[in-house]
């Protein structure tokens, strides 16, 4: 609570402070960004769970990184961290998660436009909409339940049966985790709601042959585990196998010349032996958390930030509060990530 109000306040008053002052205070030029998707339309899997920025919006926010940044490619930034290569000063990364359709059909022309490089990490069991991941079908969950009316009283049971707290359908939902995914589909299967059909209707994910194309565009992709789990919900040798078959996947239809991974939800918890391993054993180039702007003490691995906190704000709120964040970290030595 106390880091909400805080951030809600730095929001408030941080634009007024100029870019060039946050950037020397913090001693960081460089900002690692992500998204999931851009869409000017509703989206029922994704309503329930964080704001989408419409495609006017985010070439807001590209434009504001193009006037203030230099922005650079995934192999552009491998060889800065392993060939000591200068990046240009103030550069950015730009990324997208989740290997959604949109990247396709709406972000990936922007890009093209305005002359900007992205990575792209996808989950493995998704592409081709082979399957609706868990939060997704929470989401997707929540609207067909409210438009047909279902009752709290109606779903309780079912909450009951897994053993698992349960006060509204909204909240309810959305506490679901990977390993009770179960719950959300003998719910969808009681109410005739049919994942299948809607991703077969709503093709939310990439196919194979759109990312190939996107491949052939000069974009870049990563892996983002098999389905989706968080990471530090699962013993190591379940983190490094949804990591190497992921990858193992990207490999086997795209041949890429080089191996990178997002954690899905976030880094935290994962310990030093993750790292060694992927890292060190399986060369891996880089690993991307998801905690904004951090101190990381792994080589190879690094944080990004995210632009999807609030639809509304702009790219310059959204920056500078970052920015002023990390500072009031730093203060208290809080800048840094430490892993066991």
């Amino acid at each position: 609570m106390l880091k909400k109000s805080l951030i809600r306040s730095l929001h408030f008053f941080s634009s007024s402070i100029p870019l060039t002052w946050l950037k020397a205070l913090s001693g960081q030029d460089f900002l690692a960004i992500f998204y999931h998707t851009i869409s000017d339309h509703e989206l029922p899997h994704i309503k329930h769970l964080y704001a989408v920025r419409g495609s006017a919006l985010f070439e807001r926010d590209l434009d504001y990184l193009l006037k203030h940044f230099t922005p650079i490619g995934l192999i552009e930034l491998v060889e800065a961290v392993y060939q000591n290569k200068k990046l240009p000063s103030n550069s950015f990364l730009l990324t997208f998660d989740d290997g959604l359709s949109e990247c396709y059909h709406i972000i990936a022309p922007i890009l093209k436009r305005k002359g900007i490089p992205a990575t792209f990490f996808i989950n493995s069991d998704f592409v081709d909409n082979k399957a609706l991941m868990f939060r997704y079908k929470a989401s997707y969950l929540i609207e067909e339940l409210f438009q047909r009316k279902i009752s709290t009283s109606q779903i309780t049971p079912f909450f009951e049966q897994y053993q698992i707290p349960f006060q509204d359908i909204r909240s309810g939902l959305l506490s679901i985790r990977w390993h009770q995914e179960p719950v959300l589909n003998s719910i969808a299967k009681a109410f005739q709601i049919d994942f299948r059909l809607f991703l077969q209707q709503q093709q939310p994910y990439l196919s194979q042959t759109q990312i190939a194309q996107m491949i052939k565009d000069g974009f870049t992709f990563g892996s983002h585990s098999q389905n989706h789990p968080t990471y530090n919900t699962i013993d190591l040798p379940s983190q490094i196998e949804q990591t190497l078959l992921s990858q193992a996947y990207l490999n086997q239809y795209f041949q890429l010349p080089y191996q990178t991974f997002a954690f899905p939800f976030t880094d935290s918890g994962v310990s030093n032996a993750f790292f060694d391993k992927i890292l060190g054993e399986e060369n891996f180039q880089l690993t991307f958390g998801g905690a904004g702007l951090k101190h990381e003490k792994i080589k190879g691995q690094l944080q990004r930030f995210g632009m999807e906190t609030q639809q509304l704000s702009t790219p310059k709120q959204l920056i500078h509060t970052e920015y002023c964040y990390y500072i009031i970290k730093s203060i208290f030595r809080k800048n840094a990530i430490y892993r066991n």
